[in-house]
């Protein structure tokens, strides 16, 4: 790590007249990790500085996926050379990284559905016209956004051999590999790589689900090689995980595509469902603008149609039991029209019309103006027309 930490650059410089390191981020296994800011395209980026002893291996990992475009791996943006250093610029995600999800309280579904975006990323990377395996599918590779997206990183690169030779003490494969074809180049697919990967996730999953004390930034292999879930996992789940990393199991799971499959099942089913949409019972205006009508068949009729007591109808009558019932367009015009105990038909009727009066009011007629320029114009026409008339009538009577 002190090796690493020689090839810092500081913060405040400018790479290529471009790319502003604006702060430092972290000291990753290979490459320190920056904050940065592209000046030509205003956005922020992530500026990786990858030291010179590593730089033949990440160039051949930036041409195998260069061309990737995917919503849950991180894109790559640019690659300098600068003072013997490479840098590669790549898209800044905003969010969380793996040890701060096990510091926060997943929800069983949540880590079932962050499975199954990985494996998403795994299944675009694997796809025919592509056919890159990731390889080094460790905590450090797994970024999730602000909106909850996982996002996948380091596709291509050399195994973090320690790694995976810690958490080889749970399903060691039978010959006693940790890893399969080691040999070939970095990134190259093969069905053995692909089980390599989807087991990787289960890694994961187990490490989001491992019972441990609060507060814990990583989880430790267990010396036994026996998995210790947290209590209130589901056994569903639990045995998911189980068969995506234990190679002796009977229902072992070695491709992302079965993988994701029966952890997007699990994550639907898991979830819990949205609370129901209910509206309060004093909101009346909500009721009246979605046309809700109140009706209640089994309220007895005991205040007559304009709420003032009335007679109880009778057993075995039409109407019995039920009260009155108006639509809510009318309720207004209803109360206004209530009669109060002690008002005469009169004063009722007066209060009604000033009622109606106010809901309906009359439109005021403004007096209409002459246009004197148009009437003039007219009695000119008409003169005119009235003597043309006359002219002829007046040759045909005395030619």
């Amino acid at each position: 790590m002190r090796n690493l930490e020689r090839h810092r650059v500081e913060t405040g410089r400018i790479i290529q007249r471009r790319y502003l390191l604006q702060q430092f981020v972290k000291q990753g296994q290979v490459c320190a990790v920056y904050q940065g800011f592209d000046h030509v395209l205003q956005r922020a980026v992530a500026v990786k500085v990858v030291p010179p002893e590593y730089i033949p291996a990440y160039q051949a990992a930036i041409k195998a996926t260069s061309q990737f475009s995917h919503p849950n791996i991180v894109g790559i943006y640019d690659v300098l050379a600068e003072n013997e250093l490479l840098y590669l610029v790549q898209e800044f995600v905003e969010g969380s990284d793996f040890s701060s999800l096990l510091q926060t309280s997943l929800a069983a579904y949540q880590v079932a559905e962050l499975g199954a975006q990985i494996c998403l990323a795994l299944l675009y990377a694997g796809a025919p016209s592509r056919k890159v395996s990731h390889g080094d599918l460790t905590p450090a590779a797994i970024l999730r956004d602000r909106y909850g997206s996982v996002r996948v990183n380091n596709f291509a690169l050399p195994s973090d051999i320690q790694y995976f030779t810690a958490w080889s003490v749970i399903g060691r494969g039978s010959d006693g590999a940790i890893l399969a074809n080691r040999e070939l180049p970095e990134g190259l697919m093969t069905e053995e790589r692909r089980a390599d990967d989807t087991r990787a996730v289960g890694l994961l999953l187990y490490q989001l689900l491992a019972g441990r004390p609060p507060g814990v930034a990583t989880v430790d292999p267990p010396a036994d090689g026996r998995l210790r879930f947290m209590r209130n996992v589901p056994p569903e789940l639990c045995e998911l995980v189980a068969r995506s990393i234990i190679r002796q199991h009977a229902q072992y799971i070695a491709s992302p595509d079965v993988l994701y499959k029966e952890l997007k099942a699990l994550a639907e089913t898991l979830e819990p469902p949205p609370p129901p949409l209910t509206i309060p019972a004093s909101s009346r205006r909500a009721e009246e603008f979605m046309g809700i009508h109140q009706f209640s068949p089994a309220a007895p009729n005991t205040t007559g149609i304009f709420g003032v007591p009335g007679p109880v109808s009778e057993p075995g009558k039409v109407g019995a039991g039920y009260a009155g019932y108006r639509p809510d367009t009318n309720a207004r015009l209803a109360a206004t029209e209530a009669p109060v105990a002690g008002q005469t038909i009169p004063d009722v009727s007066m209060k009604l019309a000033a009622a109606r009066q106010a809901a309906y009011p009359v439109r005021e007629e403004r007096p209409r103006r002459i246009n004197m320029p148009a009437l003039l114009g007219i009695g000119l026409v008409l003169f005119i027309l009235f003597f043309i008339i006359g002219y002829f009538l007046a040759h045909a009577v005395f030619p």
